[in-house]
């Protein structure tokens, strides 16, 4: 039992305090040199989408490219874009939906989402101005906030329906605390439902067209080879026996931590050869139209009763976007501790390159805000996080500390800092290289 038990880990500070990293101090095999990008100011430490279901504590990160001229990936799209003809794109998309428009008036699109201002937006150009019949799903947030639950009301009650997946709290609170613990990764395993329930269930309901917001190369996927569809491999694995959840291999998570196959099934993504029977196609709604999420947000706003944050979203400037769980707040911190790169820094990134904000604005907002400590529902991510002895004996036994305190929530988030990042000083933790 001792060796599966997540314990407490021990940071040796010394790489922390030196001038000079070496190879073997960089963590999850990212660049040892950090870059910005020389127009949105994105890091070169910040992780491409894959398929999370292959990822576990060893996993060496394919990170966002950089040009010779200092530009990274989303910014040559974004470049790319001012020569496409979006008039050439919506017949083409016209044309996509005239294969799949059912004649009936069942559904024929789904249509996976929150009720956020990139779901609803899709959702409702595809029902009102394309006239298809969109179905939508949804897979449940950990913590609802108010305002998210609110929202998602609020896409519904425009005119559709949705099929809303919740898996069993208790387990997905013990896979989630799996994620923190293994590889600081606490939102892997909703990243994994949401990923592999809208497949799965287009799948079941025989709705062979799926419609998602954006594809990742808006974020600085390699965007040479993009086209209309979106990447099987993020969907679906070649062998399901040879997966990961919360970086822990599946048959370790039957065998060591006792999960069946129910428990499991609903972070469990489609096999290659499933996904093509079906004959799924999963497109993205940016391909055929010029992506811009502020849009977006003011279109869901005018047609709708979707309401932002009452307060500004911790860790960023807004209020509009990521807003529906309160698990976001967590989940961005702990991508400012394992690379550098918090929420401001991501939402800068996009707004510099949809020409809403300066690269002068940008820098002041990341230094203002990125990498504010989660308190906004601090008392409740630990409490979601932690385990009582006596009433869930079954998954307190596998952790050493089954409660998660602040300070061991603070101690276990610095493990996971790579040095050539961060820096040890008197004042506290500083990034080796700011912006």
């Amino acid at each position: 039992m001792n060796d599966i038990i997540p314990k407490k880990k021990i940071l040796e500070f010394g790489p922390y305090l030196k001038h000079n990293i070496e190879p073997s101090d960089v963590k999850y095999g990212l660049p040892k040199k950090i870059q910005y990008c020389k127009n949105c100011l994105i890091s070169n430490q910040k992780p491409d989408m894959c398929a999370e279901h292959e990822h576990n504590i060893k996993t060496i990160k394919e990170t966002i490219a950089f040009n010779k001229e200092g530009l990274c990936e989303a910014c040559k799209l974004a470049k790319k874009k001012k020569d496409i003809d979006w008039d050439f794109r919506k017949k083409e998309l016209k044309k996509l939906l005239d294969k799949y428009r059912s004649n009936n008036g069942s559904y024929d699109v789904l249509v996976p989402g929150s009720g956020g201002k990139d779901s609803f937006y899709v959702a409702h150009k595809l029902k009102y101005e394309y006239g298809m019949h969109p179905l939508t799903c949804t897979f449940a947030p950990h913590l609802y906030t108010t305002w998210g639950q609110h929202n998602f009301y609020a896409w519904l009650n425009e005119g559709f329906s949705n099929y809303l997946f919740t898996s069993n709290p208790l387990i997905n609170r013990f896979i989630t605390r799996l994620s923190f613990e293994t590889i600081l990764h606490p939102f892997q395993p909703w990243i994994n439902g949401q990923k592999n329930f809208p497949t799965k269930f287009a799948r079941t309901m025989n709705i062979p067209l799926v419609i998602y917001g954006e594809n990742p190369a808006e974020y600085g996927n390699p965007s040479d080879d993009y086209y209309d569809d979106m990447l099987m491999e993020w969907f679906a694995c070649k062998n399901k026996e040879d997966i990961n959840i919360s970086g822990i291999h599946i048959k370790d998570l039957r065998e060591k931590f006792g999960l069946n196959e129910s428990e499991l099934e609903a972070y469990m993504p489609l096999s290659y050869d499933e996904f093509k029977e079906s004959k799924l196609k999963c497109v993205a709604w940016s391909y055929f139209e010029n992506w811009h999420p502020q849009s977006n947000y003011y279109y869901t706003v005018k047609n709708s009763n979707h309401k932002p944050s009452p307060e500004r979203t911790l860790g960023t400037y807004s209020r509009y976007a990521s807003i529906d769980d309160q698990l976001d707040d967590l989940h961005f911190y702990t991508t400012k501790i394992k690379f550098g790169i918090g929420r401001a820094h991501h939402d800068v990134a996009q707004e510099i390159r949809s020409g809403d904000i300066s690269k002068e604005e940008g820098e002041s907002l990341i230094n203002k805000y990125d990498g504010e400590y989660p308190t906004r529902f601090l008392e409740n991510l630990l409490n979601y996080l932690s385990f009582d002895i006596r009433q869930e004996k079954r998954f307190s036994k596998f952790f050493e500390q089954p409660k998660v305190d602040i300070k061991y929530f603070d101690d276990h988030c610095d493990f996971f800092r790579s040095p050539h990042i961060w820096k040890k000083t008197n004042e506290g933790w500083k990034l080796r290289n700011k912006i």
